[in-house]
């Protein structure tokens, strides 16, 4: 670890250019080799570059601070090469770890799929592709594909980071860094709750509806849940509590009477038990328990949801009830379309900002992407009413 106010200035000075300098401190903010928090770093470069930092005055001097640390000379040290692109290196950091360090789970219940359009169309087929007995010196018979189309609208995301030149004089950058680390946790929160919303139906009509087969907003769990692909309806949709392992079963009962577009018996492999907070325990015991969770005879039975997933969110809690839950397999579901994932920019130099509010550096965070189901078979809800 490199200890930041000892060792700053030593840096630069063993490079020739402020462009070698730039670069070395590029990779070392990189590799995480600072022993101090950016703000630290931020502060101290300047002085590093020459120049007496304003926090290394007394409190009372910070009052004089134009005659004790001149504006050209804040100014000249700040729009040096060096400056700006240490800065961007470390509030990209900042914002990128806070970002990957936020707990989630609802991005590991689907599948992200490239997007290239605002309200894009994920498309399906309806085959007849079952094989036909072909008759010696018969030729083969083609197979019908009808096309079909799931929409799901993708939406922009983002905010904005400024770093002044009062910040750096003032020795206020950890306020700013400390607005970066939440911006990257806050985004990782959004993108989750747009997951969130489209598995628990949080939102069932209008563009932004859970499931929108040919483009319509349709509800998708329901006792009568309707694919117009398909012609006809299918219940996925129960009400039992989540007690034991007996209130499964209804679920695969109804897993077990899925057909396909030919009418052929699905094969569906539930692995995954979604459930609120309220329920973590209850479902953790189920799947956890080395053999049947109620003793019934022949008691010992092994336990044959041992090895699924229990995954639980608060998103239940709030947003639905603390007795609903869902089990399937959501990976087939659920997509999240993603038109670009989440990134740091940094504004170039020279624009209006940097002269009319002494703006040194400016960065936009954000990402843009849309989460919807694809289908309606994989997933059961239980409404946890009776």
């Amino acid at each position: 670890m490199i200890r930041v106010r000892d060792s700053l200035r030593n840096v630069y000075e063993s490079y020739p250019t402020e462009r070698d300098f730039g670069r070395h401190m590029v990779r070392l903010i990189e590799q995480g080799q600072f022993d101090q928090n950016e703000a630290d770093i931020i502060n101290q470069l300047p002085s590093a570059m020459g120049l007496k930092l304003e926090s290394e005055i007394s409190n009372f001097a910070r009052f004089s601070a134009d005659a004790l640390f001149p504006e050209q000379e804040v100014r000249e040290a700040l729009s040096s090469s060096a400056f700006p692109k240490i800065s961007s290196a470390l509030i990209n950091r900042v914002v990128q770890q806070a970002y990957q360090k936020s707990t989630g789970q609802a991005m590991g219940l689907v599948t992200v799929i490239p997007s290239s359009q605002k309200d894009d169309t994920i498309v399906g087929f309806g085959e007849d592709m079952t094989p036909q007995e072909v008759p010696e010196g018969m030729s083969y018979q083609e197979g019908s594909i009808t096309e079909k189309n799931h929409k799901i609208r993708n939406r922009k995301w983002g905010r904005i980071i400024s770093l002044t030149a009062e910040m750096i004089k003032f020795d206020q950058t950890g306020q700013m860094i400390a607005r970066a680390r939440r911006i990257g946790e806050s985004t990782r929160a959004k993108q989750e709750r747009l997951i969130w919303d489209a598995i628990i139906e949080f939102a069932s009509t209008g563009l932004y509806a859970s499931w929108r087969p040919n483009g319509t907003a349709t509800t998708l769990y329901s006792n009568t849940s309707n694919d117009p692909f398909t012609g006809g309806t299918l219940d996925n949709q129960i009400t039992d509590v989540l007690t034991d392992e007996t209130d499964i079963t209804p679920a695969f009962a109804l897993f077990g009477g899925y057909t396909d577009e030919n009418g052929d018996p699905m094969v569906i492999n539930p692995d995954t038990i979604l459930v609120p907070i309220a329920l973590n325990s209850i479902a953790s015991g189920i799947v956890g328990s080395n053999q049947n969770v109620k003793l019934t005879s022949p008691a010992g039975i092994k336990n044959i949801y041992s090895g699924m997933n229990v995954v639980a969110t608060p998103y239940i809690d709030q947003l639905a009830s603390a007795t609903r839950w869902y089990i399937g397999e959501f990976k087939k579901q659920f997509v999240y379309t993603e038109v670009f994932p989440f990134q740091v920019e940094q504004a170039k130099a020279g624009n209006d900002q940097e002269f009319e509010r002494d703006v040194i550096n400016r960065f936009k965070a954000g990402f843009m992407g849309g989460a919807g189901a694809v289908t309606n078979r994989y997933v059961i809800e239980s409404l946890g009413t009776g």
